[in-house]
C-alpha cells in the first residue's frame, strides 16, 4: 500500500509541476516557456529571458538572472543547504544522498579519455552518430577506470548511466512517470556500484562530460576552419569557447544562505535563484559578438571566463574539461580526420533534446567520416 501511494504521490505531482509551467508559459512568463522546453533551439528562449532585465522575478516565485556580471555575483555568494524544498522541482532524485565526493580532476582524467577516444575514434566509418559514438560512451569508460570496474560491473555501470542522463532535467522538467521510474532505478544502481557519494558525482559528471564534449565535437562540424585550427593549436581554446557558447549545464537553480547585491537589487537569504549560464555566457556586455564561435577570443588576456556552475552541489568543470580536451586532441592526431572532406555534416542535421531546460542536450550529432 504504501509503495501504491508513493508511485500515486509521484505521478501526481509530475503532472502538476507540468500543469503549472505550461499555465505560466503560456500567461507570458519566459522562466516558464522555457522550463516547458519544447522548442528546438534554446537560444530564442534566452534571448526572451534577456529581454525581461538582467535580474527579474518569475511568477515561479524565482529570481531569474540572465546578465554575466550579476550571474557570477550570485554564483558565487554562499548557496543554502542543497535540501532546502524547491517549489519548482520536479523529481528530486538526489533525495537522500549524502554530499557528493569530488569528481576525478582534469590530470586524472586526460590519459584515460585519451585512451577511450582513441578506441572509439578508431571504428568510426561512414555515417555515424559522434554522441552515441564518442560523447557518451568516454565518460562512461573513464568512470569505470577510475572505479576499477570490470566485466559485468562495467556493463551495469554503462546502462545506469544512460538510465540516469536525464537526472539534470528531471529535476525542474517533469519527466514521463516511466522515465521518472527508469531513473530513480538507475540511481539506485549507481549507489550499488559506487558507493552513495560518488552516485550523485557520478550522475551529474558523467552528464556535463557528454555535453561538453558533444558541443566540442559539434563545434568542429559546424565550423570546421576556425575551431580545427584552435584545436591544433590548444584544444583548452576550443573547449573553453565551448563552455562559454554552449554551456554543458545552461540553467542552474539555488538557494541562498545570505543577502546578495546583484544587478542594483538586493537578493535576500533564502530566496530561489536560477541563472540562466547559456544567457549569461552570451551577455553582449561582458563578450564581443557573443553569438559567435570563437576560440581565438580565449588566446586575448583580459576576457571573462565562462560561467560553469556545480549542480547538485558537484564541481564538474576540471572533470569534463580534462575529457573534453583528450577527446578534441584525438581528433585532432587521427591523420586526416578534420581534413577537409573528410568530416561533414550528414545527413538529418544536428537535433537537441526538448524539455531538457538544464543541459538542452546534443541528442544526436550526425557525421560523415571517410577513410
Amino acid at each position: 500500500m504504501a509503495l501504491v501511494t508513493a508511485e500515486r504521490e509521484l505521478g501526481r505531482r509530475l503532472q502538476l509541476v507540468q500543469g503549472i509551467h505550461w499555465l505560466y508559459g503560456a500567461q507570458g512568463d519566459a522562466y516558464a516557456a522555457l522550463l516547458r522546453g519544447y522548442g528546438s533551439e534554446p537560444h530564442p528562449a534566452y534571448e526572451r529571458a534577456r529581454a525581461a532585465g538582467p535580474l527579474w522575478r518569475s511568477r515561479l516565485g524565482v529570481r531569474v538572472c540572465t546578465g554575466y556580471a550579476p550571474a557570477r555575483r550570485l554564483l558565487a555568494a554562499r548557496t543554502a543547504d542543497r535540501h532546502v524544498a524547491q517549489p519548482q522541482s520536479a523529481l528530486a532524485w538526489d533525495e537522500g544522498l549524502p554530499d557528493a565526493g569530488e569528481l576525478p580532476g582534469a590530470d586524472q582524467v586526460r590519459e584515460p579519455a585519451a585512451r577511450a577516444a582513441g578506441q572509439a575514434l578508431a571504428g568510426l566509418r561512414g555515417e555515424v552518430d559522434l554522441v552515441a559514438s564518442v560523447a557518451a560512451r568516454v565518460p562512461v569508460e573513464v568512470l569505470a577506470d577510475v572505479h576499477g570496474l570490470t566485466g559485468a560491473d562495467r556493463v551495469r555501470l554503462a546502462e545506469a548511466c544512460a538510465g540516469a542522463a536525464g537526472a539534470l532535467d528531471a529535476a525542474l522538467a517533469p519527466p514521463a512517470y516511466d522515465d521518472a521510474v527508469r531513473l530513480l532505478d538507475a540511481v539506485g544502481t549507481l549507489r550499488d556500484l559506487l558507493g552513495d557519494g560518488a552516485a550523485r558525482a557520478a550522475v551529474v559528471g558523467v552528464r556535463a562530460a557528454r555535453e561538453l564534449i558533444a558541443g566540442a565535437l559539434h563545434a568542429l562540424l559546424r565550423d570546421p576552419g576556425p575551431a580545427g585550427a584552435a584545436v591544433r593549436e590548444d584544444p583548452a581554446l576550443l573547449v573553453t569557447e565551448t563552455l562559454r557558447h554552449d554551456p554543458p549545464v545552461k540553467l542552474h537553480t539555488f538557494s541562498l544562505a545570505e543577502d546578495v547585491e546583484a544587478a542594483g537589487e538586493r537578493v535576500a537569504a533564502g530566496e530561489q535563484v536560477a541563472v540562466l549560464v547559456a544567457a549569461a555566457n552570451r551577455d553582449p556586455e561582458a563578450f564581443t559578438a557573443p553569438d559567435r564561435f570563437v576560440p581565438d577570443r580565449y588566446a586575448t588576456a583580459g576576457v571573462p571566463e565562462p560561467l560553469v556552475p556545480a549542480p547538485h552541489g558537484v564541481a564538474v568543470e576540471s572533470f569534463a574539461r580534462g575529457m573534453a580536451e583528450a577527446v578534441v586532441a584525438a581528433v585532432a592526431g587521427v591523420e586526416g580526420l578534420l581534413a577537409a572532406g573528410d568530416v561533414s555534416a550528414a545527413a538529418g542535421g544536428v537535433v537537441r533534446l526538448r524539455r531538457s531546460p538544464v543541459t538542452w542536450g546534443l541528442e544526436r550529432v550526425p557525421a560523415r567520416v571517410g577513410g
